[in-house]
């Protein structure tokens, strides 16, 4: 894919604005927070080509509320059942596209461009997006806001997209899959009924830029009114982590766990079953990041793809629960 920009660099030596975002964005990456997402949650670029046209799936960027984003899919019908799936913090990358496509077979795949390019791997886009827009209260467009506030922006915009996705899949099951950044968003999509499955893969809200309390490490980053709806659904929740992942630590889990009940199932990944030789390895992206076609170390993330998918299509194909 080829535009008149040639990388992120050139992008901040063009602009004051984005020279000012980087210039702070390496003032907060000394803070102990940020430093941690670093140690813990390496993103370094995945492997996986898209080879289909992902285009527009509503013919231009969807609206809601006065945030407006693109949202890409094959536009091959409607007879599968839906599935959103919600790039990570590294914006919707190739590896992201062929995962998209991996599910295509079984589903009618949504993947909305929260930020960044499609078909770039960016994670100054995704940094910038999180905390420049809506963290700090001083920069504009906060479309990701904070819990305390409720709902952020972004998660409303996302629950326009659901319904416009369930009006066009009337009588179907919708599932929902979040990775890191937006790993706990489809907890906050429950409220719609059509919502009968959430993959919550690899939490990572909040990210705080200086440290992180136990009550964050518990935290699902969002809002207690967003959790309450969700623990009123029926839709049954499938939580993804890196056993060694400090950026989606165990707390999380524990508390999916305490507020769904049966509803959840715990596919944390052994660390005996990606660790080579014994020695402790760096893992977050359970589903695109640390995936490899063949190499052994990507067995564990293809194992969970195949979890993922066999989730999925039991719990969209099962008899509807209500009308």
């Amino acid at each position: 894919m080829n535009d008149h920009r040639s990388g992120d660099r050139k992008n901040l030596e063009r602009s004051p604005g984005h020279l000012f975002h980087a210039v702070l964005l390496t003032m907060l990456l000394s803070g102990c927070g940020a430093s941690q997402l670093g140690m813990c949650a390496p993103h370094t670029k995945e492997e996986g080509t898209p080879t289909r046209n992902w285009t527009e799936c509503f013919e231009q960027p969807f609206s809601q509320a006065g945030i407006t984003h693109s949202v890409f899919c094959l536009n091959d019908g409607t007879a599968k059942p839906p599935v959103l799936l919600l790039h990570e913090m590294t914006g919707l990358s190739p590896g992201t596209l062929a995962y998209a496509e991996e599910l295509s077979k079984d589903f009618t795949v949504y993947v909305p461009l929260l930020f960044g390019e499609k078909g770039k791997f960016s994670l100054i886009h995704g940094l910038g997006s999180y905390w420049f827009r809506g963290i700090l209260d001083f920069f504009p467009g906060g479309e990701w806001g904070t819990p305390s506030k409720g709902s952020a922006p972004i998660v409303n915009w996302l629950r326009g997209l659901v319904r416009n996705i369930g009006d066009r899949h009337k009588g179907q099951s919708l599932g929902i899959i979040g990775n890191c950044l937006t790993g706990p968003f489809p907890l906050a999509l429950l409220g719609h009924h059509q919502v009968k499955a959430a993959v919550v893969a690899q939490p990572a809200l909040p990210l705080r830029f200086w440290w992180y309390t136990e009550t964050d490490k518990a935290s699902l980053g969002i809002s207690e009114e967003d959790l309450s709806i969700a623990k009123e659904s029926t839709a049954t929740i499938y939580g993804l982590r890196f056993e060694t992942d400090c950026m989606a630590p165990p707390e999380k889990q524990n508390t999916l766990s305490d507020t769904f009940g049966s509803r959840f199932i715990n596919g944390t990944i052994p660390a005996k079953v990606y660790q080579r030789d014994g020695q402790p390895t760096r893992a977050h992206s359970t589903l695109i990041g640390s995936w490899k076609e063949q190499a052994q170390e990507g067995q564990a993330s293809r194992d969970a793809r195949r979890q993922v998918r066999d989730f999925l299509l039991k719990e969209l194909t099962a008899p509807r629960r209500d009308g």
